[in-house]
Protein backbone atom coordinates (compact mmCIF):
# COMPACT_ATOMS: atom_id res chain seq x y z
CA UNK A 1 0.00 0.00 0.00
CA UNK A 2 1.36 3.43 -0.95
CA UNK A 3 2.24 6.07 1.65
CA UNK A 4 -0.68 8.35 0.80
CA UNK A 5 -3.17 5.49 1.08
CA UNK A 6 -1.63 4.48 4.40
CA UNK A 7 -1.94 8.06 5.69
CA UNK A 8 -5.55 8.25 4.52
CA UNK A 9 -6.48 4.91 6.11
CA UNK A 10 -4.88 5.62 9.49
CA UNK A 11 -6.18 9.21 9.61
CA UNK A 12 -9.72 8.14 8.78
CA UNK A 13 -9.59 5.57 11.56
CA UNK A 14 -8.30 8.13 14.07
CA UNK A 15 -10.97 10.69 13.18
CA UNK A 16 -13.70 8.05 13.38
CA UNK A 17 -12.65 7.41 16.98
CA UNK A 18 -12.95 11.07 18.03
CA UNK A 19 -16.53 10.71 19.40
CA UNK A 20 -15.25 8.17 21.93
CA UNK A 21 -12.90 10.87 23.30
CA UNK A 22 -15.33 13.77 23.05
CA UNK A 23 -14.57 15.13 26.54
CA UNK A 24 -10.81 15.41 26.12
CA UNK A 25 -11.22 16.64 22.54
CA UNK A 26 -13.58 19.45 23.57
CA UNK A 27 -11.04 20.67 26.13
CA UNK A 28 -8.59 21.31 23.28
CA UNK A 29 -11.25 22.88 21.04
CA UNK A 30 -12.47 25.25 23.77
CA UNK A 31 -8.92 26.11 24.81
CA UNK A 32 -7.96 27.09 21.27
CA UNK A 33 -11.21 29.06 20.90
CA UNK A 34 -10.44 31.06 24.06
CA UNK A 35 -6.91 31.87 22.87
CA UNK A 36 -8.07 33.06 19.47
CA UNK A 37 -11.04 35.04 20.81
CA UNK A 38 -8.92 36.94 23.35
CA UNK A 39 -6.03 37.58 20.96
CA UNK A 40 -8.23 38.78 18.08
CA UNK A 41 -10.22 41.02 20.43
CA UNK A 42 -7.07 42.74 21.70
CA UNK A 43 -5.57 43.08 18.22
CA UNK A 44 -8.93 44.38 16.98
CA UNK A 45 -8.45 47.47 19.16
CA UNK A 46 -5.28 48.41 17.25
CA UNK A 47 -6.93 47.65 13.92
CA UNK A 48 -9.83 49.88 14.92
CA UNK A 49 -7.44 52.77 15.58
CA UNK A 50 -5.73 52.28 12.20
CA UNK A 51 -9.05 52.01 10.39
CA UNK A 52 -10.38 55.15 12.04
CA UNK A 53 -7.24 57.14 11.22
CA UNK A 54 -6.98 56.03 7.61
CA UNK A 55 -10.68 56.07 6.79
CA UNK A 56 -10.85 59.61 5.42
CA UNK A 57 -7.15 60.43 4.97
CA UNK A 58 -6.36 61.98 1.59
CA UNK A 59 -2.94 61.89 -0.07
CA UNK A 60 -3.28 65.54 -1.15
CA UNK A 61 -3.76 66.81 2.42
CA UNK A 62 -0.58 67.86 4.23
CA UNK A 63 0.33 69.33 7.59
CA UNK A 64 3.18 71.76 8.24
CA UNK A 65 4.81 71.56 11.68
CA UNK A 66 7.62 73.39 13.39
CA UNK A 67 10.92 71.63 12.83
CA UNK A 68 11.54 69.10 15.59
CA UNK A 69 7.92 69.04 16.76
CA UNK A 70 6.52 65.55 17.30
CA UNK A 71 2.94 66.76 17.75
CA UNK A 72 0.93 69.58 16.20
CA UNK A 73 2.29 72.12 18.68
CA UNK A 74 4.48 74.77 17.13
CA UNK A 75 4.59 78.48 16.46
CA UNK A 76 3.39 80.02 13.20
CA UNK A 77 2.73 83.71 12.65
CA UNK A 78 0.43 85.21 10.03
CA UNK A 79 3.56 85.93 7.97
CA UNK A 80 4.58 82.26 8.12
CA UNK A 81 1.10 81.20 7.00
CA UNK A 82 1.26 83.63 4.07
CA UNK A 83 4.59 82.15 2.91
CA UNK A 84 3.22 78.63 3.14
CA UNK A 85 0.18 79.68 1.12
CA UNK A 86 2.42 80.88 -1.71
CA UNK A 87 4.39 77.64 -1.98
CA UNK A 88 4.10 75.75 -5.27
CA UNK A 89 1.54 72.95 -5.46
CA UNK A 90 -1.12 74.49 -3.21
CA UNK A 91 -4.65 74.06 -4.51
CA UNK A 92 -6.80 77.16 -5.01
CA UNK A 93 -10.39 77.64 -3.92
CA UNK A 94 -13.01 78.77 -6.49
CA UNK A 95 -12.36 82.39 -5.43
CA UNK A 96 -8.63 81.96 -6.14
CA UNK A 97 -7.49 81.86 -2.52
CA UNK A 98 -4.99 79.15 -1.54
CA UNK A 99 -6.52 76.32 0.49
CA UNK A 100 -4.32 76.74 3.53
CA UNK A 101 -5.71 76.63 7.06
CA UNK A 102 -3.74 77.75 10.13
CA UNK A 103 -4.73 75.70 13.15
CA UNK A 104 -4.84 76.60 16.82
CA UNK A 105 -4.75 73.74 19.34
CA UNK A 106 -5.40 74.14 23.06
CA UNK A 107 -5.54 71.34 25.64
CA UNK A 108 -8.70 71.58 27.74
CA UNK A 109 -10.28 69.40 30.43
CA UNK A 110 -13.58 67.66 29.72
CA UNK A 111 -15.71 65.45 31.95
CA UNK A 112 -16.46 62.05 30.47
CA UNK A 113 -19.67 60.07 30.90
CA UNK A 114 -18.25 58.13 33.87
CA UNK A 115 -17.59 61.32 35.85
CA UNK A 116 -13.81 61.35 35.43
CA UNK A 117 -11.98 64.06 33.51
CA UNK A 118 -9.72 63.78 30.46
CA UNK A 119 -7.46 66.14 28.62
CA UNK A 120 -8.87 66.84 25.16
CA UNK A 121 -7.88 69.06 22.26
CA UNK A 122 -9.85 72.14 21.34
CA UNK A 123 -8.88 72.74 17.71
CA UNK A 124 -9.30 76.05 15.99
CA UNK A 125 -9.99 76.00 12.25
CA UNK A 126 -11.78 78.13 9.65
CA UNK A 127 -13.32 78.40 6.21
CA UNK A 128 -10.40 76.71 4.43
CA UNK A 129 -10.59 73.86 6.91
CA UNK A 130 -14.21 73.39 5.92
CA UNK A 131 -13.17 73.15 2.25
CA UNK A 132 -10.62 70.48 3.17
CA UNK A 133 -13.18 68.29 4.94
CA UNK A 134 -13.85 64.89 3.38
CA UNK A 135 -17.03 64.46 1.27
CA UNK A 136 -18.43 62.26 4.05
CA UNK A 137 -18.16 65.07 6.62
CA UNK A 138 -21.69 66.17 7.56
CA UNK A 139 -23.16 68.58 10.09
CA UNK A 140 -26.11 66.49 11.33
CA UNK A 141 -27.36 68.87 14.03
CA UNK A 142 -27.26 72.61 14.63
CA UNK A 143 -25.04 75.00 12.69
CA UNK A 144 -21.41 76.02 12.30
CA UNK A 145 -19.66 78.25 14.80
CA UNK A 146 -19.42 81.99 14.17
CA UNK A 147 -15.99 83.68 14.29
CA UNK A 148 -15.49 85.90 17.31
CA UNK A 149 -17.96 84.01 19.51
CA UNK A 150 -17.27 81.28 22.05
CA UNK A 151 -19.05 78.62 19.99
CA UNK A 152 -18.16 74.99 19.32
CA UNK A 153 -19.09 72.20 16.97
CA UNK A 154 -18.34 68.68 18.18
CA UNK A 155 -17.88 65.26 16.61
CA UNK A 156 -20.27 62.38 17.22
CA UNK A 157 -17.56 60.34 19.00
CA UNK A 158 -16.75 63.26 21.31
CA UNK A 159 -20.45 63.54 22.18
CA UNK A 160 -20.55 59.84 23.11
CA UNK A 161 -17.52 60.16 25.35
CA UNK A 162 -18.00 63.50 27.13
CA UNK A 163 -20.73 65.28 29.07
CA UNK A 164 -22.25 68.65 28.13
CA UNK A 165 -21.50 68.37 24.40
CA UNK A 166 -25.03 68.09 23.06
CA UNK A 167 -26.21 70.89 20.79
CA UNK A 168 -27.44 73.72 23.01
CA UNK A 169 -25.23 72.76 25.98
CA UNK A 170 -22.71 75.09 27.54
CA UNK A 171 -19.34 73.67 28.57
CA UNK A 172 -16.78 75.43 30.77
CA UNK A 173 -13.28 75.51 29.25
CA UNK A 174 -10.54 77.00 31.39
CA UNK A 175 -13.14 78.92 33.40
CA UNK A 176 -14.99 80.39 30.40
CA UNK A 177 -18.37 79.25 28.99
CA UNK A 178 -18.51 77.93 25.42
CA UNK A 179 -21.78 77.04 23.70
CA UNK A 180 -22.16 73.90 21.57
CA UNK A 181 -23.98 75.04 18.41
CA UNK A 182 -23.47 72.05 16.09
CA UNK A 183 -22.54 68.37 15.84
CA UNK A 184 -20.95 66.52 12.93
CA UNK A 185 -20.11 63.01 11.76
CA UNK A 186 -17.56 61.61 9.31
CA UNK A 187 -18.34 57.92 8.78
CA UNK A 188 -16.50 56.88 11.93
CA UNK A 189 -13.25 58.71 11.07
CA UNK A 190 -10.89 59.98 13.76
CA UNK A 191 -12.16 63.55 13.17
CA UNK A 192 -15.35 62.59 15.00
CA UNK A 193 -13.36 62.93 18.24
CA UNK A 194 -12.76 66.63 17.55
CA UNK A 195 -14.05 69.71 19.35
CA UNK A 196 -13.79 72.61 16.90
CA UNK A 197 -14.07 76.39 16.96
CA UNK A 198 -12.75 79.38 15.03
CA UNK A 199 -8.95 79.49 15.07
CA UNK A 200 -8.54 83.21 15.79
CA UNK A 201 -11.23 83.07 18.48
CA UNK A 202 -9.37 80.22 20.20
CA UNK A 203 -6.10 82.17 20.12
CA UNK A 204 -7.73 85.26 21.61
CA UNK A 205 -9.65 83.33 24.27
CA UNK A 206 -6.55 81.52 25.51
CA UNK A 207 -4.10 84.43 25.17
CA UNK A 208 -2.12 82.82 22.35
CA UNK A 209 -0.40 84.79 19.59
CA UNK A 210 0.60 82.07 17.14
CA UNK A 211 -0.89 79.04 15.43
CA UNK A 212 0.34 75.54 16.26
CA UNK A 213 0.29 74.03 12.77
CA UNK A 214 -0.82 74.74 9.22
CA UNK A 215 -2.89 72.41 7.05
CA UNK A 216 -2.91 72.64 3.27
CA UNK A 217 -4.53 70.91 0.32
CA UNK A 218 -2.36 70.27 -2.73
CA UNK A 219 -3.49 70.46 -6.33
CA UNK A 220 -2.52 66.78 -6.65
CA UNK A 221 -0.72 64.15 -4.54
CA UNK A 222 2.22 64.39 -6.96
CA UNK A 223 2.82 67.98 -5.83
CA UNK A 224 3.88 66.88 -2.36
CA UNK A 225 7.60 66.77 -3.16
CA UNK A 226 7.83 70.25 -4.69
CA UNK A 227 5.67 71.73 -1.93
CA UNK A 228 7.83 70.14 0.74
CA UNK A 229 11.12 71.09 -0.93
CA UNK A 230 10.00 74.72 -1.30
CA UNK A 231 9.19 75.05 2.39
CA UNK A 232 12.19 73.09 3.65
CA UNK A 233 14.56 75.23 1.59
CA UNK A 234 13.02 78.51 2.74
CA UNK A 235 15.48 80.02 5.27
CA UNK A 236 12.68 82.03 6.90
CA UNK A 237 10.80 78.85 7.84
CA UNK A 238 12.02 76.09 10.14
CA UNK A 239 9.43 73.46 9.37
CA UNK A 240 8.77 69.86 8.43
CA UNK A 241 6.02 68.68 6.10
CA UNK A 242 4.04 65.43 6.26
CA UNK A 243 0.97 63.98 4.66
CA UNK A 244 -1.86 64.13 7.18
CA UNK A 245 -2.43 60.36 7.04
CA UNK A 246 1.26 59.59 7.65
CA UNK A 247 1.41 62.11 10.48
CA UNK A 248 -1.62 60.57 12.23
CA UNK A 249 -0.21 57.05 11.86
CA UNK A 250 3.14 58.15 13.30
CA UNK A 251 1.42 59.67 16.32
CA UNK A 252 -0.50 56.48 17.04
CA UNK A 253 2.31 53.98 16.40
CA UNK A 254 3.31 53.75 20.09
CA UNK A 255 -0.29 53.05 21.13
CA UNK A 256 -0.77 50.43 18.41
CA UNK A 257 2.60 48.88 19.29
CA UNK A 258 1.57 48.47 22.94
CA UNK A 259 -1.79 46.98 21.95
CA UNK A 260 -0.13 44.53 19.57
CA UNK A 261 2.41 43.51 22.22
CA UNK A 262 -0.34 42.91 24.78
CA UNK A 263 -2.39 40.94 22.26
CA UNK A 264 0.47 38.68 21.24
CA UNK A 265 1.82 38.33 24.78
CA UNK A 266 -1.53 37.37 26.31
CA UNK A 267 -2.29 35.14 23.33
CA UNK A 268 1.12 33.51 23.61
CA UNK A 269 0.77 32.79 27.34
CA UNK A 270 -2.68 31.32 26.81
CA UNK A 271 -1.49 29.36 23.79
CA UNK A 272 1.26 27.80 25.89
CA UNK A 273 -1.34 26.47 28.30
CA UNK A 274 -3.48 25.14 25.44
CA UNK A 275 -0.45 23.41 23.90
CA UNK A 276 0.09 21.50 27.15
CA UNK A 277 -3.59 20.61 27.12
CA UNK A 278 -3.33 19.41 23.54
CA UNK A 279 -0.22 17.37 24.40
CA UNK A 280 -2.10 15.70 27.22
CA UNK A 281 -5.08 14.98 24.96
CA UNK A 282 -2.99 13.53 22.17
CA UNK A 283 -0.78 11.49 24.52
CA UNK A 284 -3.93 10.01 26.04
CA UNK A 285 -5.25 9.25 22.57
CA UNK A 286 -2.01 7.49 21.61
CA UNK A 287 -1.90 5.51 24.85
CA UNK A 288 -5.50 4.35 24.41
CA UNK A 289 -4.72 3.04 20.93
CA UNK A 290 -1.36 1.33 21.54
CA UNK A 291 -2.56 -2.07 20.37
CA UNK A 292 -4.36 -0.56 17.40
CA UNK A 293 -1.25 1.33 16.27
CA UNK A 294 0.96 -1.73 16.85
CA UNK A 295 -1.38 -3.89 14.78
CA UNK A 296 -1.19 -1.41 11.91
CA UNK A 297 2.61 -1.38 12.15
CA UNK A 298 2.65 -5.19 12.12
CA UNK A 299 0.51 -5.15 8.98
CA UNK A 300 3.10 -3.01 7.22
CA UNK A 301 1.95 0.57 7.90
CA UNK A 302 4.96 2.85 8.19
CA UNK A 303 5.85 5.22 11.01
CA UNK A 304 5.34 8.24 8.73
CA UNK A 305 1.68 7.38 8.22
CA UNK A 306 1.18 7.15 11.99
CA UNK A 307 2.96 10.49 12.63
CA UNK A 308 0.94 12.31 9.98
CA UNK A 309 -2.36 10.82 11.18
CA UNK A 310 -1.81 11.96 14.77
CA UNK A 311 -0.79 15.47 13.68
CA UNK A 312 -3.84 15.71 11.40
CA UNK A 313 -6.07 14.71 14.32
CA UNK A 314 -4.52 17.48 16.44
CA UNK A 315 -5.05 20.01 13.63
CA UNK A 316 -8.65 18.89 13.20
CA UNK A 317 -9.25 19.79 16.85
CA UNK A 318 -7.52 23.18 16.46
CA UNK A 319 -9.38 24.38 13.35
CA UNK A 320 -12.92 24.42 14.81
CA UNK A 321 -11.46 26.07 17.91
CA UNK A 322 -10.03 28.84 15.72
CA UNK A 323 -13.32 29.32 13.88
CA UNK A 324 -15.31 29.44 17.11
CA UNK A 325 -12.88 31.91 18.67
CA UNK A 326 -12.91 34.15 15.58
CA UNK A 327 -16.70 34.06 15.49
CA UNK A 328 -16.93 35.03 19.16
CA UNK A 329 -14.47 37.93 18.70
CA UNK A 330 -16.32 39.19 15.61
CA UNK A 331 -19.82 38.89 17.06
CA UNK A 332 -18.99 40.46 20.43
CA UNK A 333 -16.39 43.07 19.53
CA UNK A 334 -16.36 43.96 15.83
CA UNK A 335 -17.76 47.48 15.55
CA UNK A 336 -17.92 47.82 19.35
CA UNK A 337 -17.14 51.40 20.42
CA UNK A 338 -14.24 51.83 22.80
CA UNK A 339 -12.72 54.94 24.38
CA UNK A 340 -9.00 55.04 25.03
CA UNK A 341 -6.36 57.77 25.45
CA UNK A 342 -8.99 60.46 24.98
CA UNK A 343 -10.29 59.13 21.65
CA UNK A 344 -13.24 56.95 20.75
CA UNK A 345 -13.32 54.46 17.87
CA UNK A 346 -14.85 51.17 16.79
CA UNK A 347 -12.95 47.90 17.21
CA UNK A 348 -12.24 46.15 13.92
CA UNK A 349 -11.85 42.35 13.73
CA UNK A 350 -10.67 42.18 10.13
CA UNK A 351 -10.47 39.17 7.79
CA UNK A 352 -6.69 39.48 8.07
CA UNK A 353 -6.92 38.99 11.84
CA UNK A 354 -9.16 35.95 11.35
CA UNK A 355 -6.55 34.41 9.03
CA UNK A 356 -3.86 35.22 11.63
CA UNK A 357 -5.97 33.47 14.27
CA UNK A 358 -6.28 30.40 12.06
CA UNK A 359 -2.50 30.31 11.60
CA UNK A 360 -2.00 30.52 15.37
CA UNK A 361 -4.48 27.69 15.90
CA UNK A 362 -2.72 25.51 13.33
CA UNK A 363 0.60 26.21 15.05
CA UNK A 364 -0.91 25.21 18.40
CA UNK A 365 -2.27 22.02 16.86
CA UNK A 366 1.01 21.21 15.15
CA UNK A 367 3.11 21.73 18.27
CA UNK A 368 0.59 19.94 20.46
CA UNK A 369 0.42 16.92 18.19
CA UNK A 370 4.05 16.55 17.12
CA UNK A 371 5.53 14.91 20.25
CA UNK A 372 2.64 12.43 20.70
CA UNK A 373 2.86 11.60 16.99
CA UNK A 374 6.55 10.77 17.26
CA UNK A 375 5.87 8.69 20.35
CA UNK A 376 3.16 6.76 18.50
CA UNK A 377 5.51 6.02 15.61
CA UNK A 378 8.22 4.77 18.00
CA UNK A 379 6.04 2.41 20.00
CA UNK A 380 7.72 -1.05 20.16
CA UNK A 381 5.37 -3.29 18.21
CA UNK A 382 5.77 -6.36 20.45
CA UNK A 383 5.25 -4.41 23.71
CA UNK A 384 2.27 -2.51 22.32
CA UNK A 385 0.56 -5.70 21.14
CA UNK A 386 0.72 -7.00 24.72
CA UNK A 387 -0.84 -3.76 26.08
CA UNK A 388 -4.27 -4.14 27.65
Amino acid sequence: MGLLRQIWAVTAMNLAALPSRIGASMVTVIGVACVIAVMLSLLGIGQGVLHSVGKNAKPDHVIVLSSGATVSLGSFTQSDVAQIAEAPGVKRAPDGKPIVQPQAVVIVELENKTGATNNASLAGTGDMGRLMASPSWRLFAGRRFQPGLHELIVGKAAQRQYKNLDVGDTVILRGAPWKVVGAFEDQGGMDENSVLSDADTVLAAFNRTSYQSVAAQLDSPASFRKFKDALMSNPQLQVKVERVGDYANDQLKPVIGILSFVGYFVGGVMALGVIFGALNTMYSAVDSRKREIATLRALGFGGTAVVVSVIVESLVLAIPGALIGAAVAWLLFNGHDIAMAGISFAMDVTPGLVILGLIWALAIGLIGGLAPAVRAARLPVADALRAT
